[in-house]
């Protein structure tokens, strides 16, 4: 563990802002409020409605406005508005986070034993597995990305952050909106919602309904077909019933369904060891017959390619305010997501080899929160939080062409010829039920009008049962692919945990450094992310090489977080400027390792950190013209990493999958031209630094710094009712790799890659009625 004094170190980061403060500040003698100014955001971080302001977290917002005016429909668009938060996405609906240069998912989002460290919630209610989290964001409240550990508050799975979704809820008055997208590619998206009463004063309800269809980016070149398409529809139904003015229950359900194609992998290259090369030989190819120059043309079997899910869900909150003004709130949930995915992973038509990935799972929570008044020198939230889900996983990883017959040059009793016949691969599948109970209690103490301090407090039991089984895949070669996936006959296997989380720190208004009080905090934090289970295809060696008694568990991960924070509105708050700095102490990190056979798996690495800093900036630089920009920094790496993998030592490298430097600036312009029409123009760029897609760091799989730029340019009415706008996503049509595996880090010894989307263009057509 490193023992040296992280907030020491982050303080002179910080100091180094205050003369630009200081400066803003002889402005502000002469600044009147002529308008500008920007308005409070109310978030609920900490399980109550607090000003943006006076949190004392890193918290990012983006309202229903920033949503709306930046075009951001996905849950992936946000990572584009959010310092240090990198997203990648591989199938139509799995998607990998990092945030501050830690993985959530080190081993892939189709692995039921595993659990995410980034919390996502919408309303209150965790959605609990990744294939959960691709949402369309459509009519919401706004959006709250918190960094850094929140198990006090949120659980043990949030050592990396928490993404706070808030809808909109419906109320007695009566309003809705249409909004039709058309683009390139034959993109069609309607997404609309209608809210209003059904009995005034005593029931109100809302629909909301999205249907998205997009051709593919990509061309099999094998039979002209398009990958990477998109095909789902969804909604949500809700219910706001207010018996009295104290009593509040808001009722729930929602649906989503897809059937898209995942993007297939672009063949680079092949070595002339291994697997597909034997495929090739038997085939009578070569790589050339399968390379090409153009980044989204490929070569695949389409029929091994498809993306199926159905996820449904159910809420109720129940919410009394008592005379007193305490609040005794009551969140029951049950979530169901179903998933199925295929891939075809040789980059060839040969049909070399493919996956099968299936996940069904059944999540109910229940908790209750009691919510002291706002008003009080003492202030206090305390609950109590139920979690059952059971997930069941089926996976298969088989081979179609067949490698069998091709001499080996070996005499007996060694063996003469491969014998993959085609068909075979790995089958496994099982189950894993987890309960999960908390209670929890933050407490914030006003010592002046302004010095405060708080503390929070959470005890978590978790119980863990899994059944797991797995065919195994032989061949008569040792050292081919697959050669060691043994069978293992079913086995149940039990963990059952405890965490203590914590946070404490201090809170402090600021005053004469600037017109209005700056707001600064420091805090630590103690968080967990529970154990698991490794439910992908295990070797021999992977399972501790008795595969009567496999060895399949890996344990709880521990990290303690250092941040001190500044948060300012300047400009007579036409500026606001936040500012973060923080570390990261990680023990017995949930990491990703690639055993000798190639076997990867979930183990307990070393120690490890993350150090860095965050800013977030907003200007109304005129009555038309607002700036956005953020910066980010996040050094993550590990500690002493002996045999991260075969002959490799990881000592000091990069945690894999996050960028270390992320920045954003956007531009959004109001003008009127017309007499009953505004001109809306907007800019937004992103840049994430180059990453590493392996603890190993090789430069074989190192994905170069993206750049991306969208633009949007429109018309609004007066009344607001009508909205005509031109888009484009990544305008400049850059190029950036969202994967690369080398000859090195490959199962088949071939090399592929697969680019992010290309330029996407369209219009959009808005009805509002209110």
């Amino acid at each position: 563990m490193n023992t040296s004094n992280p907030t020491r170190k982050a303080l002179p980061g910080l100091l180094l802002m205050l003369p630009l403060a200081s400066a803003l500040a002889q402005e502000q003698a002469d600044t009147k409020d002529d308008g500008l100014a920007i308005e409070q955001i109310t978030v609920t971080a900490q399980k109550r409605g607090e000003n943006l302001q006076e949190v004392p977290l890193a918290v990012s917002v983006l309202t229903n406005k920033d949503l709306e005016r930046g075009n951001i429909q996905t849950f992936q668009d946000i990572q584009y508005s959010v310092p240090n938060l990198t997203m990648a996405t591989y199938s139509p609906f799995a998607t990998t986070v990092n945030m501050r240069g830690v993985p959530s998912n080190p081993n892939g989002v189709f692995n039921s034993g595993t659990s995410p460290g980034l919390g996502i919630y919408v309303d209150g209610v965790v959605y609990g597995r990744a294939t959960g989290f691709n949402q369309e964001l459509s009519n919401i409240e706004r959006v709250e990305v918190l960094r850094g550990p929140q198990g006090t508050l949120f659980g043990q799975n949030t050592n990396l952050g928490v993404v706070n979704i808030t809808t909109r809820k419906p109320s007695d008055l009566l309003e809705g909106k249409l909004k039709l997208d058309l683009g390139n590619d034959d993109l069609r998206r309607v997404n609309g919602y209608v809210s209003g009463p059904l009995v005034e004063n005593l029931l109100a309800a809302s629909l909301t309904g999205f249907s998205v269809k997009r051709d593919g980016f990509q061309t099999n070149l094998a039979d002209g077909s398009k990958l990477q398409d998109e095909d789902r529809y969804g909604g949500r139904a809700q219910f706001r019933l207010t018996p009295s003015d104290k009593l509040t229950i808001d009722i729930s359900a929602d649906r989503l369904k897809e059937d898209s194609t995942p993007p297939g992998n672009r063949l680079i290259a092949v070595s002339p060891y291994g697997l597909a090369a034997v495929a090739f030989y038997n085939a009578g190819a070569t790589a050339s017959d399968f390379t090409t120059s153009d980044k989204r043309d490929l070569y695949a079997n389409s029929n091994r390619l498809f993306g199926k899910r159905d996820n449904w869900g159910l809420d109720a909150t129940l919410s009394y305010l008592f005379d007193n003004g305490y609040q005794f709130k009551s969140i029951t949930a049950r979530k169901q997501y179903d998933s199925t995915a295929g891939t075809d992973l040789d980059g060839t038509s040969l049909d070399i080899y493919y996956s099968v990935e299936q996940e069904n799972d059944d999540q109910f929570t229940q908790e209750f929160q009691l919510i002291s008044p706002a008003d009080k020198a003492l202030r206090y939230v305390a609950g109590l939080f139920y979690l059952n889900n059971d997930s069941d996983n089926d996976q298969f990883f088989g081979t179609g062409t067949g490698i069998y017959g091709i001499p080996t040059g070996l005499s007996a009793p060694y063996p003469t010829s491969f014998n993959a016949d085609a068909g075979n691969g790995v089958t496994l599948g099982g189950d894993v039920k987890t309960q999960s109970a908390a209670a929890f209690g933050n407490l914030t103490y006003d010592f002046t009008d302004r010095y405060s301090g708080f503390v929070g407090l959470r005890y978590s039991e978790v119980e863990k049962k899994m059944a797991f089984f797995q065919q195994g895949f032989a061949t008569s070669l040792p050292g081919l692919y697959l050669n060691n996936y043994v069978d293992i006959p079913e086995t149940h296997q039990k963990q059952n945990d405890n965490f203590v989380s914590w946070t404490t720190g201090l809170n402090a208004s600021i005053s004469g450094l600037t017109e209005l009080p700056m707001h600064g905090y420091a805090k630590v934090s103690r968080g967990y992310k529970e154990g698991g289970y490794n439910f992908r295809p295990q070797s021999l060696e992977a399972i501790g090489g008795d595969a009567s008694h496999p060895d399949m568990s890996f344990g709880k991960e521990t990290v303690t977080s250092y941040e001190i924070g500044l948060k300012s509105d300047l400009l007579g708050r036409r500026m606001r400027l936040n500012l973060a700095a923080f570390y990261l102490d990680y023990e017995d990190i949930q990491t990703r390792v690639v055993d000798d056979s190639g076997v990867n798996r979930v183990v307990n690495g070393p120690a490890a950190t993350s150090k860095g800093l965050e800013a977030e900036l907003t200007f109304r630089a005129t009555e038309g013209l607002s700036i956005k920009a953020s910066g980010g920094y996040a050094d993550a790496t590990f500690d002493s990493f002996h045999n991260c993998a075969s002959n490799s030592d990881c000592t000091g490298n990069q945690l894999p999958g996050a960028s270390k430097w992320t920045a954003t600036l956007g531009l959004s312009y109001t003008r009127t031209v017309l007499k009953d029409w505004d001109l809306l123009a907007g800019a937004d760029y992103s840049y994430h630094s180059r990453m590493y897609q392996d603890a190993r760091n090789l430069e074989a799989t190192r994905l170069n710094a993206s750049n991306r730029v969208d633009a949007r340019l429109g018309l609004v009415s007066a009344s607001g009712n009508l909205e005509v706008m031109l888009w484009a996503k990544n305008l400049f049509n850059q190029d950036d790799q969202a994967y690369l595996q080398d000859l090195a880090t490959s199962d088949l010894s071939i090399s592929t890659d697969l680019y992010t989307p290309p330029r996407t263009f369209g219009v959009s057509f808005t009805y509002s009625y209110y």
